[in-house]
């Protein structure tokens, strides 16, 4: 089995587009400081949102429409949210000190059933140094990943601080999504 087609073109691509700009836009650092906290969040913005998407929203909180799960190492492994059965996979990841090489091992995992993966890393306050190290660039072999991962695997990261940033300079997200298209 491989990794699903995913072009950068047409109605999924569109979906991806505007979810990129919902990630871009949602307030991170005042939405609290549990992974669960921060899916129910975003999945309830998914859902006020669903409307602007050519694809269903499917979250973890609507019982009634499940979250497609894909069965890899003798488990099922489900995505937080998609968009559509085959589309969009959301993971995000509340990163205190592990949990990034989790979130890109899912990716992979969830890129064989889906065409996009969107993997949101919300940096805790614990690890505050490891999002400035990132934003100075002193994350060079992450950034490489993440590149990769982006240009050649359609696994799309985002890296958010869970806290409020004073630096006028830093950026309140560190996105790895291709802007030029």
């Amino acid at each position: 089995m491989g990794f699903e087609v995913g072009r950068k073109r047409g109605s999924i691509w569109e979906d991806a587009k505007f979810l990129h700009k919902t990630i871009l836009e949602f307030p991170f650092q005042t939405t609290g400081n549990e992974e669960k906290v921060f899916e129910r969040g975003f999945a309830t913005t998914l859902m006020a949102t669903k409307n602007s998407y050519n694809s269903q929203v499917i979250t973890q909180i609507d019982k009634e429409n499940p979250v497609k799960s894909i069965y890899c190492f003798g488990k099922n492994h489900r995505p937080d949210m998609t968009l559509g059965e085959d589309g969009i996979a959301i993971e995000m990841k509340f990163i205190t000190y592990s949990g990034l090489k989790s979130a890109i091992g899912q990716g992979h995992l969830y890129r064989l059933s889906y065409k996009f993966v969107f993997l949101v890393l919300i940096v805790s306050e614990k690890r505050k140094q490891l999002y400035e190290e990132i934003e100075n660039g002193q994350e060079k072999p992450l950034e490489d990943v993440l590149n990769y991962l982006a240009e050649d695997m359609n696994i799309f990261s985002y890296i958010v601080p869970a806290f409020r940033i004073r630096k006028p300079a830093i950026r309140k997200v560190v996105s790895f999504f291709p802007e030029s298209i």
